[in-house]
């Protein structure tokens, strides 16, 4: 069941590559990151059953990052707004940031 979340967003992202929305640098990034991000979650998820609370933030807040970038690969008036390159570092260092965040929590 959350592997399934995690093929989803897979998926909204290679759409979001293939219509040429996303620059190929964060693509690449992307290959990295999602399964990076999965990881962590499910890290985080692990840490939760060891009765620490604050990791559930990372098992939301990374799903949702990514899932927002897709949504806003999918929505070209956006881009006008904030740039291709802004928001994809934007969201592709807060992902990298928690997932590094996870790791070393779970340490």
């Amino acid at each position: 069941m959350r592997a399934g979340l995690w093929l989803v967003l897979a998926i909204m992202l290679v759409a979001g590559a293939v219509t040429g929305t996303m620059p190929a640098w964060s693509a690449v990034t992307a290959v990295v990151l999602v399964p990076a991000s999965a990881v962590a979650t499910f890290v985080a998820i692990d840490m939760c059953s060891r009765n620490m609370q604050w990791p559930i933030l990372y098992a939301v807040v990374l799903p949702a990052l990514i899932a927002l970038y897709a949504f806003w690969l999918a929505m070209p008036g956006l881009h006008a707004i904030l740039g291709r390159r802004g928001a994809s570092l934007a969201v592709w260092g807060l992902v990298s940031a928690l997932c590094a965040a996870a790791f070393i929590q779970a340490a």
